[in-house]
């Protein structure tokens, strides 16, 4: 079993606290994926499980296995960055084998090192190129030959550390095709790290967002997309991102409203929701609505909107984005392209108040969850 336990975990860099009070388990052969910013810490953790970085308090275990002062190369762990960090003068076929002649591991038969090699070069989809220098190679054969040069020590644990963060749009969206794939193939556990939510989203089992050394939320990519923890989650996913405003949660006519400022009609919330929404009537909260439920509209609507005016209309292909000016705040929403909207066009935002987070604004943890 490849678990991996993350049991009250610190560490510091003299005063500096990159990672604080961690806590997550892996489940064996989960495809693990932690989701942060640039300085999150993401890199931090992936280091201290590979042995690479201590750990300044906490334990860590692999299966039932404290690792802790266990060094890197008896962890049976391989870890992939970002960087492809081949060696340029040897070929992809001895670049892969590399790990295997390492005086820390057990010597293997020439036989076994050429079976193991092309097993993993016909996994990643490279056996046509063992023979070529990685200068021959494109970006995406790169990436390919760096993960199987960790794939083909047959590691217990499989970390990846933004491995496909540097190629070009097409060729990251290939890779993470590929790499769901790889995921079912192997006999790995595997933890991926990066800033991207779409590659989040598309490979993990479950996701971890950290934010400032801090575990936020651990969930399915349904849980955390659709009920995030707080106002940190919500901004973690999206594009355009969530929309926020401030406001208010107050109780008229029997019913409990959100009131953004004097010239907004109250904006109902839903009554499923309302159980949860009383003891914080009069508190002020962030309202936020995703990009894709907001509908713009020309005619002022009967129930409830939001006015404003447009600031700029985006054509992309088969989307736009409209981007409409609220007194200071803009709000960003996907539209359909064919739809016209002109400069400084009055606008009306309305959507279905089922879908509407409500965030509060001094501790920004969200309230319906």
């Amino acid at each position: 079993m490849a678990c991996i336990v993350i049991k009250n975990v610190d560490k510091y860099y003299n005063e500096l606290q990159a990672v604080r009070n961690m806590n997550f388990d892996v489940l064996d052969r989960e495809f693990f994926v932690i989701l942060g910013p640039s300085g999150a810490g993401k890199t931090t953790t992936l280091k201290m499980i590979a042995g690479v970085e201590s750990i300044s308090k906490g334990d860590i275990y692999i299966g039932e296995r404290l690792i802790n002062d266990i060094p890197s190369e008896n962890r049976n762990v391989a870890m992939v960055f970002e960087s492809y960090a081949l060696y340029s003068h040897l070929s992809v076929f001895k670049n892969i084998a590399f790990p295997l002649f390492s005086p820390k591991r057990k010597k293997y038969s020439k036989s076994d090192i050429e079976e193991r090699v092309r097993k993993t070069a016909q996994l990643l989809s490279i056996d046509h190129l063992l023979h070529r220098k990685p200068s021959e190679l494109s970006g995406g054969q790169r990436q390919r030959v760096a993960l199987g040069r960790a794939l083909v020590c047959q590691p217990d644990v499989f970390l990846m550390d933004e491995p496909i963060s540097h190629l070009d749009a097409k060729k990251r969206n290939q890779m993470r095709s590929e790499l769901k794939n790889l995921k079912d193939s192997i006999d790995a556990t595997i933890i991926y790290v990066t800033h991207d939510y779409n590659e989040a989203l598309a490979l993990g089992d479950r996701i971890a967002i950290l934010h400032r050394g801090v575990i936020q939320q651990i969930g399915t990519p349904h849980e955390v997309y659709h009920n995030p923890v707080n106002r940190i989650v919500a901004e973690s996913f999206g594009d355009p991102p969530i929309n926020l405003f401030e406001g208010q949660l107050v109780k008229t006519d029997g019913g409990i409203y959100f009131k953004k400022n004097i010239e907004t009609s109250l904006i109902p919330t839903a009554l499923e929701h309302r159980d949860r929404l009383v003891p914080h009537i009069g508190k002020k909260v962030y309202a936020g609505i995703r990009s894709q439920y907001v509908i713009p509209v020309k005619e002022k609507p009967e129930d409830f909107y939001i006015p404003g005016k447009v600031f700029v209309h985006e054509i992309l292909g088969d989307d736009g984005i409209l981007t409409v000016s609220v007194g200071e705040d803009l709000f960003m929403i996907s539209t359909e392209p064919n739809i016209k909207y002109s400069l400084d066009e009055d606008i009306f935002l309305t959507w279905d108040v089922n879908r509407t987070h409500y965030f509060l604004k001094d501790t920004e943890e969200n309230i319906l969850i």
